[in-house]
């Protein structure tokens, strides 16, 4: 085989196959792009109007609260707040422009990995015209539009993992697989951005950090040709190192962050009072794992016999084609029910379908279209990384690990679109629309799974576009809400200016909505439950307040009341008495904000 030597250290590179590099001609028109096109854009106007609608007064205020205050979580393994916050403050502290910025992550994230996927490609040579590029780009907004298909809105830790994971994957496949003629300086420019993004996502989330810390020790163990063996470890632990010493000297509290986050992970009682006890974690996992494996199955093997079928045959074949189509349509009538049922196994079904199936069918694509010099083990482990990418950013939920993906697929939808637009290279005229068809089928199913939340079955609300009614709260400029919830958050806003509480300590009995909207307090935990009774009590070691609010819901008054009885409990460390030593300075509809008795009010 002809070969070269590579950057002066007397390695010896294969020639690439010279008509893989030759652009081919058009092997498909792009009129095969136009349904993906109408399906993405879709699903875009459908987010971009709903942005402002509606507000998650659970996990999506838990995670601004957590943001506005900044707050340095003392025994708690959270730190996503101190990346955002800044951002947060820089955009005029505003939820919807974060929203926009949520978006925006998605569609950025996944713009970059089809740019890695095409260098990959190249280093391959295997040149992607701009139509295929199109097609893959296109078929990764299934990525962004899962990530609007279940969650609350917010930009917090699932984000920053979701964002920081797809990168660590472009980074870990560029740096794998580099272009033969590269300098040794832009070889080692993935490696420095490993280091760069290891960094802060150790402090956005631990559990991921921990696990992308163990790929990247086994990555750097398999040899890169052309590129000094000491290069790429250097060139990551220089990375970590200068980011971790940048995020120090902007105020991020990174010891705190990993000290909390190590004993969090050593201590099980701590483990059982935040609900992520390892044991019960890892269960949650393997059931998630059984029941995604039996519904996402048959969809796979569908689309396994389609890339067969793609690659088979040779002829042109109306019979070859009309199966195609079917397989294609069949396929994705089988992900209908799952990604408009809106659960968290449902959609992670559809997810799993997207990168298993497109994995399988990228290696039978690549290992029939590319040159077989390409196929080696750096390239299998780039693939794996790509594999393992969306489920290693979920790592550390309690919840169903592969619904949780619906954060983090774009790395999966890359690979899927990126086997499609092989198979369409190497099907015959009539075959190869079934794989176009395929991807602007997938593209619908995701934006129908958009379509649904915001009109059936929005989380924990009412339909987003029946939420018409503004607030006067600050942060959420722009929005609208249910006309309930927009009046209890005026009515929390006005008593916080009358009674000047911004500043002063807070709590919230089982509503970080009520907070958020109130003074935005760092002072404890703003979620429930037996972290929230913690860090009360951790703050009652350090003294009795000066001055604090309790806001107290009216509903769930079930909840509320449990809730009430975890505060009188942590407050018996301040030798503070609830409500005796608290009065009443404020009550709208059986809510009630009560004040200690003495405050500055």
């Amino acid at each position: 085989m002809p070969s070269r030597t590579g950057q002066g250290d007397g390695t010896i590179w294969p020639m690439p196959q010279t008509d893989a590099r030759v652009p081919r001609p058009a092997p498909w028109h792009p009129a095969h792009l136009a349904l993906a096109v109408v399906a993405a854009l879709v699903g875009m106007v459908t987010v971009v109007v709903t942005l402002r609608h509606g507000l998650d007064w659970s996990d999506e205020a838990f995670v601004w609260t957590m943001v506005a205050s900044d707050r340095v979580a003392v025994g708690e393994a959270w730190g996503f707040q101190h990346l955002v916050h800044p951002v947060f403050v820089l955009t005029g502290e505003s939820v919807l422009v974060m929203r926009v910025l949520r978006l925006a992550g998605y569609v950025v994230a996944s713009v970059v990995l089809v740019a890695a996927a095409t260098r990959v490609m190249r280093a391959a040579g295997v040149h992607l015209r701009r139509r295929e590029r199109a097609l893959v780009l296109l078929v990764a907004q299934v990525g962004t539009l899962l990530a609007w298909s279940y969650p609350p809105r917010y930009l917090g830790y699932n984000e920053l993992s979701s964002w920081l994971g797809a990168l660590l994957c472009a980074a870990l496949s560029v740096g794998l697989v580099p272009v033969a003629e590269e300098s040794r300086g832009r070889r080692a420019l993935p490696w420095v951005a490993v280091g760069v993004l290891l960094a802060p996502l150790v402090i956005a989330k631990f559990t991921a950090a921990v696990v992308w810390a163990a790929v990247v020790l086994v990555v750097l163990l398999v040899p890169v040709p052309g590129t000094a063996g000491w290069l790429r470890p250097a060139a990551v632990v220089g990375g970590a190192v200068a980011t971790t010493a940048v995020m120090a000297a902007s105020g991020v509290p990174v010891l705190t962050v990993v000290d909390n986050s190590v004993g969090l992970l050593l201590d099980s009682s701590a483990q059982e009072a935040s609900d992520h006890s390892v044991s019960e974690v890892l269960r949650t996992y393997l059931t998630s794992t059984r029941e995604t494996a039996r519904a996402a199955v048959v969809p796979v093997v569908a689309l396994v016999t389609l890339a067969v079928l793609c690659l088979r045959v040779r002829r042109r074949t109306r019979v070859g084609a009309a199966v195609g189509l079917l397989l294609a349509a069949g396929l994705v009538a089988l992900l209908v029910g799952p990604s408009v049922e809106g659960t968290w196994s449902g959609l992670g079904s559809v997810s799993a379908v997207v990168g298993v199936g497109g994995v399988l069918a990228l290696v039978l694509a690549a290992r029939a279209t590319l040159p077989a010099a390409w196929l080696t083990p750096r390239a299998g482990v780039a693939l794996l990384v790509a594999l393992g990418a969306p489920l290693v950013a979920a790592v550390g939920t309690n919840n169903l690990i592969w619904g949780h993906t619906v954060f983090s697929a774009t790395p999966w939808a890359v690979v899927c679109g990126l086997a499609l637009c092989l198979l369409a290279r190497a099907a015959p005229p009539l075959v190869r629309a079934a794989p176009l068809l395929l991807g602007g089928l997938l593209v619908c199913l995701a934006g129908t799974a958009v379509v649904f939340d915001v009109s059936v079955h929005p989380y924990r609300s009412e339909p987003l576009l029946r939420q018409t009614t503004p607030t006067s709260v600050p942060a959420l400029a722009g929005m609208r809400l249910t006309e309930d919830q927009a009046a209890t958050a005026d009515w929390l806003h006005r008593v916080a200016v009358e009674q000047e509480a911004a500043g002063v300590p807070a709590v919230a009995l089982h509503s970080p909505g009520h907070l958020f909207a109130f003074n935005r307090s760092g002072w404890a935990s703003p979620w429930r439950g037996g972290i929230w009774q913690d860090s009360v009590a951790t703050n009652c070691e350090s003294g009795a307040p000066e001055d604090l609010f309790v806001l107290q819901p009216a509903a769930p008054a079930d909840l509320v009341e449990a809730e009430r009885g975890r505060l009188q409990e942590a407050l018996t460390g301040c030798t503070l008495r609830f409500p005796e030593d608290f009065t009443a300075v404020s009550g709208h509809d059986g809510s009630v904000v009560w004040r200690l008795q003495g405050g500055a009010g």
